[in-house]
């Protein structure tokens, strides 16, 4: 992909996948940062404003080529953004103290990463194909991780409780 085709609505997208990306790199090593700076307050605070400005460039893509024909990875980018919204909104429930919804949250993250790499890779956006399988590989890794952990938990709390 030569530099002089890329449009700004490829540009606001890949902005919104690093930055989407970066809160998710950054919530998966949150313990680690904890242990160095011990202000949970403010990783929130800037897990949330790192995601904002995903949020602000992703929709910035999707305003730029709201015009275009519909196409399958259109369609799949929408999608997509859907998952967005709705890692958006578990977010602000875990703010709110509702149980469970961290899970649903990071799990979420990643398939949202998973399915604009995928949208982008096939709205023809020259990306080689090992990365997509890298992040592919890395993200469903992480989600299999993190299931496996929260199901843990959950058969460790409910074999707790009937004892």
């Amino acid at each position: 992909m030569s530099a002089l085709y890329i449009l700004p609505g490829d540009i606001f997208g890949f902005l919104a996948l690093i930055f989407i990306t970066a809160t998710a790199i950054f919530m998966l090593a949150r313990k680690r940062i904890l242990k160095y700076s011990r202000n949970l307050d403010l990783l929130r605070r800037i897990h949330v404003y790192i995601a904002v400005l995903g949020g602000l460039f992703l929709i910035l893509h999707v305003a730029y080529y709201i015009t275009w024909p519909i196409t399958s990875p259109i369609i799949l980018g929408y999608v997509a953004t859907g998952v967005a919204a709705v890692v958006w909104l578990t977010g602000m429930a875990f703010l709110e103290r509702f149980k469970d919804t961290l899970f649903y949250h990071g799990s979420l993250s990643f398939a949202a990463i998973s399915l604009i790499v995928i949208h982008a890779m096939s709205a023809g956006i020259n990306l080689p194909v090992v990365i997509v399988y890298v992040v592919l590989a890395l993200t469903s890794s992480a989600a299999i991780l993190k299931a496996s952990r929260h199901a843990d938990n959950v058969l460790k709390t409910k074999l707790g409780n009937t004892r």
